[in-house]
């Protein structure tokens, strides 16, 4: 992992070389970058299968600033302030253009950065996004407690009718981040009971980091005070776009407002599956993906717009898991 320094920060950067295929590959592929989203690292990206994204062409993943290895300044966390984080990654990177592959909050990063520079984006690739401009608010119900968790909860500081109005990830995020740190080996029994799901942070040194982020840092007042570009501006982007979701999520409002405005969209809604299905259930987030990159590369894109209508033989797919 290497440490670059860009726009006033340094981000933590992985660079995977492009692999070759065992029978057949598309010789020197176009740059892949790999955007995670909010309380992530870019570790979320090999979780996910990166490494068969780099059959495709050389992949480039990052620690966003304030996540994982990269440094976290006190300043700068808006959209449009990460989305020239982007741009001077890929400034330092020697990319000129490059295929943008975004999972949740990375997503509203590649959309202005698209929106910004789409002479250096090849392709988007959004994955289980809010596009906040489209969804203002999310819907986070928690469930009804018994009385005992309840009480627990209140034992940690937690109100239990403020968690029942959360309307954004950020604080969700916050909320689960608390429990995993606060709760100890109670964690995994209070996250199902509130949120149906165990731990979310892979641990607490990661859960503390993102409570940092929320509270001492400006991300929250950053993003809940920019609008970083409107649902108008999405209708602009004239570029090849996959939008995957999953059927389960919160964003799925997004996903289908998002492929109505843009014209190049292919919207694919992934069955039984939340927010998290690329880590959970990796050959699903691969397989279209790889198939969307591989029409690309290789000037096979078909179907009319609102359908996969990717034809594939077989190359760039997973092995059964």
């Amino acid at each position: 992992m290497a440490r670059v320094p860009v726009n006033g920060t340094t981000l933590a950067v992985t660079r995977l070389p492009q692999r070759k295929g065992p029978a057949r590959h598309l010789g020197d592929g176009t740059p892949i970058v790999m955007v995670h989203g909010l309380a992530a690292s870019s570790a979320f990206w090999y979780a996910a299968g990166a490494q068969f994204v780099s059959l495709l062409g050389p992949v480039l993943m990052y620690d966003l600033r304030g996540h994982g290895k990269s440094e976290t300044p006190e300043t700068g966390y808006s959209v449009t302030n990460m989305a020239r984080d982007l741009l001077a990654l890929l400034d330092a990177e020697g990319v000129e253009r490059a295929h943008l592959v975004s999972h949740s909050f990375g997503g509203m990063i590649c959309l202005a950065f698209a929106l910004a520079h789409p002479d250096r984006v090849a392709s988007l690739t959004l994955v289980d996004v809010r596009v906040r401009p489209i969804q203002r608010k999310l819907s986070i119900p928690a469930r009804q407690l018994p009385p005992a968790v309840e009480r627990r909860l209140a034992s940690l500081g937690l109100d239990i009718a403020a968690i029942n109005t959360q309307d954004d990830g950020i604080h969700y995020l916050k909320t689960v981040a608390r429990i995993e740190v606060e709760a100890g080996e109670e964690a995994v029994e209070l996250l199902n009971a509130l949120y149906r799901h165990p731990r979310l942070f892979r641990n607490r040194r990661a859960a503390e980091r993102w409570i940092t982020l929320t509270e001492r840092v400006s991300l929250i007042a950053d993003l809940e005070e920019e609008e970083a570009f409107t649902a108008r501006d999405l209708a602009q982007l004239q570029l090849p776009m996959l939008i995957l979701v999953g059927g389960n999520s919160t964003t799925v409002p997004s996903a289908q407002e998002l492929a109505r405005l843009c014209p190049h969209a292919i919207l694919r809604e992934i069955p039984d599956v939340g927010h998290f299905f690329p880590m959970s259930q990796p050959r699903l987030f691969l397989q279209p993906t790889l198939r969307f990159l591989r029409a690309l590369e290789t000037g096979r894109l078909a179907g009319p717009r609102g359908r996969a209508g990717l034809r594939s033989d077989g190359d760039g797919r997973p092995p059964a898991r």
